[in-house]
């Protein structure tokens, strides 16, 4: 996507980019290729970082967080390391499917070590210092047993959401201090690492597709509704158009979708009830995908995931801040429920990838 700013001429309808985002509102990572499953891709929003806090009638509860209030989240990146054919069976983090990592500014004052570690990672003398842990992918029966790991009911919007607690394990535990630095948490504040399971998927409730096209209903884990997102960057630029000058060009990226295809009018998407993705000849068969619903838009846009911080255009005389942008535009000229971009239901277990009609 390093050239999404680029006129686009692609004659036909193509998939651009395919991204997943391993932990809920935090850094995403660009595929080649991609396992489309009733879920959604393959290790999409199957991790969520929760804080308790106090609720509104009374009590304590488990919440998860996002950028939506901790901006500086999209500055929490993530990688993922998948064994290979000769990789060590004995190695734990190889028995547990692979790791996640998460990487982070370190939110205490810079040290020379500090600094020089960072030089010898990056070879880049103005990168920040980072903090790093490694999350096992898919814990096994030992591991949690020896971990002390167990279930938490959390609550993702209006709807209670369950996963597996990975506070115990020692590399989160000792990473959890600095990561409450970083989103500005009092240290008192417990905050935790959900990891959604199998047996924690929940089947979506609205927008359903037809069963006669998916063939069975579609299941999500920690996505706020739908298990998949489609977005044109034809649709994009012409936001990006609407937007003040000084908010201009709008990055494609703040819309955190999974599917981002070219070639088509700007929002040309929203018409469509099914597509079909054409596998390069000799390559299984085509993924045909439903188109449920319009993406309604949260102010989530209005972080720059560069920055990590709200993006807002210049204030009007007399006052002190700006509306934020692009969500102030979208409702302008688009309204909430016709933001930009669709959600999909997809069909049984197949391969996506960048290029395919």
């Amino acid at each position: 996507m390093a050239d999404q700013y680029d006129p686009q001429s692609d004659s036909s309808i193509r998939i651009k980019a395919i991204y997943i985002h391993p932990v809920k509102s935090c850094g995403p990572i660009e595929l080649d290729r991609a396992l489309l499953t009733k879920a959604g891709f393959m290790y999409d929003r199957c991790f969520a970082i929760a804080t308790e806090s106090a609720r509104v009638d009374a009590g304590l509860e488990w919440r998860f967080i996002s950028q939506r209030t901790k901006p500086q989240m999209s500055q929490i990146k993530t990688e993922l390391w998948l064994p290979q054919k000769n990789s060590n069976p004995h190695d734990p983090l190889v028995q547990a499917g692979g790791c996640l990592v998460l990487s982070f500014p370190d939110p205490e004052p810079p040290t020379w070590i500090n600094r020089l570690d960072a030089l010898l990672h990056t070879w880049t003398p103005s990168t920040p210092p980072q903090v790093s842990f490694t999350v096992p992918l898919q814990p096994t029966p030992t591991q949690l047993h020896a971990f002390n790991i167990h279930q938490k009911a959390f609550a993702i919007h209006s709807r209670t959401a369950h996963g597996l607690d990975l506070s115990p394990i020692p590399s989160v535990a000792a990473a959890l201090p600095q990561l409450k630095q970083f989103l500005g948490l009092p240290q008192r504040q417990p905050l935790t690492l959900l990891r959604c399971t199998p047996a924690t998927l929940v089947r979506t409730k609205t927008d359903l597709a037809p069963l006669a096209h998916i063939g069975s209903p579609s299941l999500h884990g920690y996505t706020d509704q739908q298990p998949l997102n489609i977005n044109s960057l034809s649709s994009v630029h012409a936001v990006s158009a609407l937007l003040p000058a000084e908010n201009q060009p709008l990055n494609a990226l703040r819309f955190r979708a999974n599917v981002w295809i070219t070639g088509a009018p700007a929002y040309d998407e929203e018409t469509w009830k099914r597509f079909r993705v054409r596998p390069r000849s000799g390559e299984g068969v085509a993924a045909t995908i439903c188109v449920v619903c319009r993406t309604s838009r949260c102010t989530m846009p209005n972080v720059d995931p560069e920055r990590g911080v709200f993006d807002a255009d210049a204030p009007l005389p007399g006052r002190k801040k700006g509306r934020p942008q692009p969500s102030a535009t979208l409702v302008e000229h688009r309204m909430v429920e016709t933001g930009v971009g669709s959600a999909l239901g997809p069909t049984p277990t197949s391969k996506v990838q960048t290029g395919l009609e």
